[in-house]
């Protein structure tokens, strides 16, 4: 992005920022992002402390909704004929990106915006997202407020005031906030969402839907916990039968034991068919036919997950700084993300890929820092492969700067998540590191001015 020299709409002193007009999703997958996120073209002034965005001609492009937008801040008072004059370089580019069978028609129609946030929607609506669905998020938001706001006792009277209005996005939104509220350890605002959660449950239609699916959920998961070791093919089988009248729990049942539903229990199942008579024997064809049918969509909501996993490990390979993409999104780092992270590396070393599996190790690596902060793995293996305690000792006294509390904590971590594991011998290593980190440590804080306290 190039560097522009802008005045600060507060003190008016010269600031030097980063300014972007062309946001192109065909050359640059995070685009979108960029321009929906808002964090794009904002002055942050080092001398007055203003933060604000500035006022910039933007061109939105997306070729796979054969969008074209522009955007003429009205503040900066240009003619059309000029502002048409100044968009044409970068519509050109645009143009000169793509192959002579992807210009379409609608390059040389833009549709111009008259405000930022009409931009925004159109590119909202191109996903999906219609203003309608806008206005009713934001009025989901308003109402939620007001609910934070109000009173213990008169909460539920509010709730039955508002149900008609109360949805399952509803719930969804109240479940990121308090989401947001736990990884904030917000113990305050946990116990005032928690407080709204409960009378939503209790006074509206969708919440006691939602609490008796969940009391299904619950009732499955019971289930399959108590027949513990004793859970095999002929007893899951037994739990599905009991299970087959309740669709929420069966179904959750299914899915939390979907590598039991495999080839022998279906046969087992369908012998126990061919020997029932009558009801029962209907019943039981009747449990074959939505078992078959919930495993087919768990396989094909998994595959979907995988399939989108593959997809952002390829765009975090090819972005030119992947760190930045996993901060803005760090919901993708799922179980699927490593599985297909893992599958790349392991095809990689077995193809002799040197290149890619470098690659790989590398986001590897960027992603266990995020994960684990402090995480340092070529100071971690010096450690793991120095041959006794003395050794040890050495590496610690040659990396003083580098022994950090989150070091130490991360080492603690990966024991922990290593103690189930088959492999004792690097749980050891990982231990004896650990002891040596926190004793090196622990002295570094007592000789520290800030240790004296």
């Amino acid at each position: 992005m190039p560097r522009t020299q802008v005045q600060c709409p507060n003190c008016k002193q010269p600031v030097v920022m980063e300014i972007e007009q062309l946001f192109d999703a065909g050359t640059d997958p995070q685009a979108k992002q960029r321009l929906l996120g808002g964090s794009v073209n904002v002055l942050r002034c080092p001398r007055c402390g203003y933060q604000g965005n500035i006022a910039t001609p933007i061109i939105y492009h997306d070729p796979a909704k054969e969008l074209l937008l522009t955007y003429f801040p009205p503040e900066l008072n240009v003619p059309i004929l000029e502002q048409e004059r100044r968009n044409a370089p970068l519509i050109n580019r645009i143009v000169n990106s793509l192959k002579q069978e992807q210009r379409k028609g609608y390059l040389f129609k833009p549709q111009q915006m008259f405000t930022l946030q009409t931009l925004i929607e159109k590119v909202l609506e191109g996903e999906g997202i219609t203003k309608e669905m806008l206005d009713a998020q934001k009025k989901r938001v308003e109402l939620l407020q007001r609910l934070l706001v109000a009173s213990e006792a008169g909460l539920p009277d509010l709730v039955k005031q508002e149900a008609a209005n109360i949805d399952g996005e509803f719930f969804t939104l109240l479940s990121r906030m308090l989401e947001s509220g736990l990884s904030a350890r917000d113990e305050t605002a946990v116990a005032r969402l928690g407080k709204i959660q409960e009378a939503l449950l209790a006074h509206t239609e969708i919440g006691r839907q939602i609490k008796e699916q969940a009391d299904e959920i619950e009732a499955a998961r019971s289930a399959l916990e108590a027949a513990g070791k004793d859970l095999n093919r002929e007893k899951l089988l037994e739990l599905l039968i009991e299970a087959a009248s309740h669709e929420v729990r069966l179904n959750a049942m299914a899915s939390m034991a979907r590598p039991g539903l495999d080839y022998v229990f279906f046969q087992t199942l369908s012998e126990r068919i061919d020997k029932a008579q009558g009801d029962e024997k209907t019943k039981l064809s009747k449990l074959r036919e939505d078992l078959l049918e919930i495993t087919k969509q768990i396989d094909e909501q998994l595959q979907a997950r995988l399939t989108a996993a593959q997809r952002n490990l390829e765009t975090l390979m090819q972005a030119e700084n992947p760190a930045d993409l996993l901060q803005q999104n760090p919901n993708v780092l799922d179980d699927f993300f490593l599985q297909a992270l893992n599958q790349a590396l392991a095809d990689a070393e077995e193809k002799k890929n040197t290149s890619r599996s470098e690659k790989l190790q590398a986001l590897l690596a960027l992603i266990q820092q995020i994960v684990t902060p402090g995480y340092n793995p070529r100071l971690l293996n010096e450690l793991i492969e120095a041959p006794n305690d003395d050794a040890r000792k050495q590496v610690v006294e040659a990396h003083k700067e580098e022994i950090t509390p989150e070091f130490v904590e991360s080492l603690s971590a990966m024991m922990v998540q290593l103690q189930e594991g088959k492999d004792k011998e690097l749980v050891d290593k990982i231990r004896a590191a650990y002891r040596a980190a926190l004793r090196a440590s622990m002295e570094k804080g007592i000789q520290s001015p800030e240790g004296l306290g």
